[in-house]
């Protein structure tokens, strides 16, 4: 007896994907080459299973289905087929890895169970964030505008660089171990306002600021004061320029907010005096003792990783709430109301569900169109934490996650590590586990300020754990490995322009920057030496996804996933998008061959009424055969973007 069951195929599961609240989820197994007595289906609700015996079809008396109505209350829901044969039972359940499609079928009860999102119906995430491209700054390292040439307000024990391309500097942490992190370029606000039209060309239409709050390091994540610019980067009324003048060029601005610790040298911790006698750690009466956790082991107090400078925070304390979230003028609110168009939430998994649902709840009353992503690297939708498994994605917390998923997979694709076919697996599993409101939100970077930058990546640069700062500071591709790394890169940038989602630009990976780990991937931004061609790369795709709203809310269709070829379709053809929008019909075909060698590849194009095929680039011409096959040669490490010819 064989069974069959595809949880993304809408013959066997519909509808497809995530579904809202009291949702009716019609699900059908097929059995083939024996006899079923029974079929049940097995379901885990709300912590209780509950077994549902599936009826036959009367005209197939190979199917069997059962309608299910989804519960009323968001959560998550897990499944899988019991059969009774001849006084046995058979199972069918998950693939082992959990990514949802096809599955297995055990005779012993070890199983996966198949995951269906419920979601709360009415769930929505801001349009025009899932129409942006974005642009990801470190502020430090993007650009200086300083009057005088004095860079503001600096630090006594800070190290300023006098050249913006020297070398970093490395120093100790002046009272805690580690680096201090507290050389500076002097990039600040001004500098970002003054670039507004460089990043408008580049077609951006978002900037996510790493932290600009005052804190002690370069990267901000050890914040001072919440309600403070810091002053090396500006003031507020500066923030409210770069604000106004961004929107005016339809630019928005998402900051980044660090609420799980603030800095031990901070005005609500001040462990070493800067801000005067109060503070929790050195007054316990202060108002802000209530917010950390004190004890006796080293260093005193919890922190954040058993970073001595990061004292973690109880966030559920009702004063910390009232100071970052439910105050009338909040931290969240107040630099929303200031211009922000949304925050990027550092660290979600260390904040309770129910601060960041507060949080969102905040937020919107400020801005019902503001965005909120959250920083997770796996799977949000059934990622645990702590032992807890997360709401994130069920309507009432997070729009959007910065997509690692999604960029580990093309990374792992483009470098010869899987197949076509298992990066095809992964991205169709993200698919059909997020609402759909979040899936054409999710962040898709290719790099970022936590990771190495990505022409090194892609150009196979090793790092080693017995490599000097000096070495990982110096370390760059040989020639042969930068135009390696130079063709994947192109490949990158075009599934990241093409793909379903917000493509999000790590500052100067447009211009071809190279760097290894933190903190060799905050260097700063190389003005004076573009790699103009990948710039122009970059801009057309740019250009191209912001004309074509099929490459923004269109469809997504698969068709090739073989070996080193991945090839999908984005279209829109009944004019409607995805969210029953009107928009323009039109259809693109995205191929990419990673090999080193040309493949050939024959794609089924049969459901896109178009005569004739253009590619992007290159402008050759394609015509699919009279059965709907399209058949193009791609050279070795290349990709083809082809749209409809114009007649």
């Amino acid at each position: 007896m064989q069974l069959f069951h595809d949880s993304q195929n809408i013959e066997y599961r519909c509808p497809f994907g995530a579904v809202p609240t009291e949702e009716v989820v019609t699900l059908r197994l097929r059995v083939s080459e024996g006899t079923a007595e029974r079929v049940f289906l097995r379901l885990w609700i709300g912590g209780q299973e509950c077994l549902m015996e599936m009826e036959k079809s009367d005209t197939d008396m190979q199917w069997f289905s059962v309608s299910v109505t989804m519960p009323s209350e968001a959560q998550l829901i897990w499944y899988y087929f019991i059969v009774e044969s001849d006084g046995r039972r058979v199972y069918y359940s998950n693939q082992e890895d959990g990514l949802g499609g096809v599955g297995r079928q055990t005779d012993a009860a070890v199983h996966t169970s198949y995951q269906i999102t419920v979601y709360e119906r009415g769930f929505h995430t801001p349009d025009w964030f899932k129409h942006s491209i974005m642009y990801q700054i470190f502020p430090d390292r993007f650009c200086g505008i300083h009057h005088n040439g004095e860079i503001f307000k600096k630090r006594e024990d800070y190290i300023i660089h006098g050249d913006w391309y020297e070398p970093l500097a490395f120093a100790p942490h002046p009272y805690e171990d580690g680096p201090a992190c507290n050389d500076f370029y002097g990039g600040n606000l001004e500098g970002i306002r003054a670039k507004l039209p460089y990043l408008k060309d580049l077609g951006i239409g978002v900037l996510y600021l790493n932290p600009i709050f005052d804190a002690y390091s370069n990267h901000k994540y050890d914040t001072a004061d919440y309600t403070k610019i810091d002053p090396m980067f500006g003031t507020e009324e500066d923030f409210r320029l770069l604000c106004a003048d961004a929107r005016a060029l339809g630019i928005r601005v998402v900051l980044d907010g660090v609420f799980s610790h603030t800095g031990s040298d901070s005005v609500y911790f001040n462990k070493y005096g800067n801000y005067g006698e109060g503070g929790a750690y050195r007054d316990r009466n202060s108002p802000y003792a209530e917010w950390f956790d004190f004890g006796n082991e080293p260093p005193g107090y919890t922190s954040w990783w058993g970073c001595s400078n990061l004292p973690n925070v109880k966030e559920m304390t009702p004063s910390y709430l009232e100071h970052i979230l439910s105050g009338s003028d909040a931290v969240v609110k107040h630099w929303v109301r200031a211009g922000a168009s949304g925050w990027r939430l550092d660290v979600a998994d260390e904040l309770p569900d129910e601060f960041i649902e507060i949080l969102r709840r905040e937020v919107k009353s400020a801005d019902e169109n503001a965005v909120v992503i959250g920083e997770v690297w796996e799977d949000a939708s059934n990622k645990e934490s702590y032992s807890v498994l997360r709401r994130y994605l069920l309507g009432k917390e997070l729009d959007s996650v910065m997509n690692y998923p999604w960029k580990d997979a093309v990374i792992a694709f483009l470098l010869d590590q899987i197949p076509a076919e298992a990066l095809n697996r992964r991205l169709e599993s993200l698919r059909e586990n997020y609402p759909k409101e979040v899936f054409y939100s999710l962040m898709n970077i290719a790099g970022t300020h936590d990771t190495m930058r990505i022409k090194n990546v892609l150009g196979e640069q090793r790092q080693t754990d017995d490599m000097s700062g000096e070495q990982k500071q110096n370390a760059r591709l040989s020639p042969w490995q930068e135009t390696l790394a130079l063709c994947r890169v192109r490949l990158m940038a075009l599934l990241q322009m093409t793909y379903c989602g917000v493509p999000c630009i790590y500052y100067g990976d447009e211009i071809g920057m190279q760097g290894l780990s933190d903190p060799f991937n905050r260097m700063p931004y190389t003005w004076r030496q573009i790699d103009p061609q990948l710039q122009a790369y970059y801009r057309s795709l740019t250009t191209l996804r912001n004309e074509n709203t099929f490459l923004r809310t269109g469809k997504i269709q698969t068709l090739y996933a073989q070996g080193g070829v991945y090839a999908y379709a984005r279209y829109i053809t009944d004019g409607m998008d995805v969210f029953g929008k009107p928009a323009n019909n039109g259809a693109a075909l995205c191929v990419v061959n990673r090999d080193s060698e040309a493949q050939t590849v024959c794609l089924n194009v049969s459901d896109f009424d178009v005569k004739e095929w253009t590619e992007f680039l290159r402008g050759e011409t394609f015509s699919p055969a009279a059965d709907g096959t399209l058949t193009v040669t791609l050279e070795g490490m290349s990709g083809g973007l082809f749209l409809p010819a114009k007649q």
